[in-house]
């Protein structure tokens, strides 16, 4: 099976291209893929090695004579992805829908180019009864939170040979779009770091400035507001205000709309936490290592299984995660699930607590979440069932 495999790739910070470059070593074994990129060179020098990398304007204007099997789309919920979302378009195939939602990248791609007409087109498409309402919320009163009420997947759904998502959650809202779409739920992958080549934990924490009897919270991934920063400094404010130390640890890139250096200052936090911003892939894991506990929140969601969420679960440390969406399927034994509400900040200074107190409980937690991650999020099982569906789509079956 030849693939065109269309994805972000680093230099492009977006956790789909680690996804990506993890995934492609394991999908090669299958048979030969092109990468099909948009005007850059992948810094990866073994991409470089191991396979073509074509520019899709070249894609599209041999369109005719190219000879793949079925193109392999990775679709996410921003800029990052307009050439794959209008190729898919033209060109249907496998699509990996990294979440169940496009509301803003649709925004981005039409308002934000000041083609307010196409953004109405795609509303009329997905929601012409509920038009003027949406208009309303959307674009007179630009309430983004709204956005996440009206996922705007309906083309790409209607538009795809098949479908690739990481949950049930996704799964559902996929078949709500379209009950004869072929959607398959596929375990987001999870490749072990190699160990032997990486910094002991005890010298991560020494060089990051935490001594050996501090408790330390980490969370880990680009830091947007809907990953409730803002109510886990609350939490952590509240905590040492009782005498409960706890240090935090922030590792990602600061996206618009998360004010959490702001509140940090304003909540006297400068000595608790430690803000990293975007880190390489090798230190990223290496710091995975140091805390004794994750948070990992999500309100309001798009419904996205996290990467992030399962290399945390994979480095052996207890994890507190919202309990809504795809988070909600995660079993009740390999994490700790929080309500999201006026209750969010005292449960979650609560849980922690109890983290705290219970050295027994954090080593049972996440001994039982790096076990139930190897068992269930194995990337070479991961990647078997990428070709097996998408041989089951290119002979009529997949549902």
């Amino acid at each position: 099976m030849k693939i065109a495999y269309f994805s972000p790739l680093n230099p492009i910070k977006s956790g789909v291209s680690d996804y990506s470059e993890d995934l492609l070593e394991y999908l090669s074994g299958y048979g030969p893929i092109d990468l099909i990129v948009d005007g850059y060179r992948p810094s990866a020098s073994w991409l470089h090695d191991c396979f073509k990398i074509e520019d899709y304007r070249t894609f599209v204007r041999n369109n005719g004579t190219n000879d793949y099997d079925i193109n392999i789309y990775h679709m996410g919920n921003n800029e990052k992805h307009s050439y794959i979302y209008s190729t898919l378009l033209q060109y249907p195939g496998l699509v990996v829908l990294h979440e169940p939602m496009l509301h803003h990248f649709v925004f981005s791609q039409t308002v934000g180019n000041n083609d307010v007409k196409g953004y109405l087109r795609e509303l009329d498409y997905c929601y012409k009864t509920e038009r003027s309402r949406i208009v309303k919320t959307t674009l007179e009163d630009r309430d983004e939170n709204s956005w996440y009420d009206y996922p705007m997947v309906d083309r790409l759904v209607d538009s795809s040979l098949g479908i690739i998502v990481h949950s049930e959650f996704a799964r559902r809202k996929v078949l709500e779009v379209n009950n004869r779409a072929k959607v398959r739920v596929v375990p987001h992958p999870y490749a072990p770091p190699s160990q032997d080549r990486m910094r002991s934990p005890e010298l991560v924490r020494e060089i990051l400035g935490f001594s050996a009897d501090d408790f330390i919270v980490g969370c880990h991934g680009y830091m947007t507001a809907s990953k409730r920063i803002d109510v886990l400094l609350k939490a952590l404010a509240s905590l040492n205000g009782r005498g409960r130390l706890v240090k935090l640890l922030l590792v990602g890139k600061m996206l618009p709309g998360c004010n959490a250096l702001h509140l940090i200052e304003d909540l006297g936090l400068d000595e608790n936490v430690l803000v990293t911003g975007f880190v390489d892939t090798r230190t990223f894991r290496e710091y995975l290592n140091v805390p004794d506990a994750f948070v990992a929140l999500r309100h309001p969601s798009a419904g996205e299984t996290s990467g992030s969420v399962i290399m945390m679960m994979g480095a052996g440390s207890p994890i507190i995660v919202s309990d809504h969406y795809a988070f909600s399927e995660m079993p009740d034994e390999c994490c700790l699930k929080i309500t999201t509400g006026d209750e969010e900040e005292d449960e979650l200074a609560g849980t922690l607590q109890r983290l705290m107190k219970d050295p027994a409980e954090r080593k049972s937690l996440g001994e039982t979440a790096r076990k139930y991650v190897l068992a269930n999020h194995d990337i070479q099982n991961t990647a078997r069932q990428y070709i097996e569906f998408a041989a089951e789509v290119l002979n009529g079956n997949g549902m």
